[in-house]
């Protein structure tokens, strides 16, 4: 079941670079010189760059992915939150891997999503990110780390 999952959400977190990236290639001859590359907290518009950066995203959302695969592969990385110990040590990797992966889908789903809306801005489709979603996207990020955070100490 745990690896199931694991490997569900690592495919929906590399869909969704791969969305990024696909769309940016797809859109970017119809997008202005100049695009939004930073929000205010009510999702408006304040900083702009070359439209070039609409791969930011997708490159930040590559690189975090990668680094935490290769620093998850060692569970010698980890911080865990209890004392590690022969009967839990297996129980606490397999929670502490799925947290990451839940955060890295949960991340990238964001990522995606503000990418998304930059191009819609772009595009003349609409004109800010709907910050609502963004606090939304946060807000999972921390009940995830929450959440794992109380499994693992149920684990001491």
């Amino acid at each position: 079941m745990n690896r199931q999952l694991f490997f569900t959400l690592d495919v929906l977190s590399l869909a969704g670079i791969a969305f990024m990236l696909a769309t940016g290639l797809f859109y970017y001859g119809s997008l202005p010189e100049q695009m939004p590359i930073h929000f205010n907290a009510g999702g408006q518009a304040d900083d702009y760059g070359p439209r070039a950066m609409i791969f930011l995203l997708p490159g930040i959302a590559i690189a975090t992915s990668v680094l935490v695969g290769l620093i998850g592969r060692d569970p010698n990385n980890y911080n865990f939150p209890v004392k590690v110990t022969d009967e839990n040590r297996e129980a606490l990797i397999r929670e502490s891997r799925l947290l990451v992966s839940g955060i890295m889908f949960v991340t990238n789903l964001l990522l995606a999503y503000i990418h998304w809306g930059i191009l819609q801005i772009g595009l003349g489709h609409q004109t800010g990110l709907n910050a609502t979603f963004i606090w939304l996207f946060v807000g999972a990020i921390l009940l995830l780390t929450v959440n794992g955070y109380v499994r693992m100490k149920k684990l001491a």
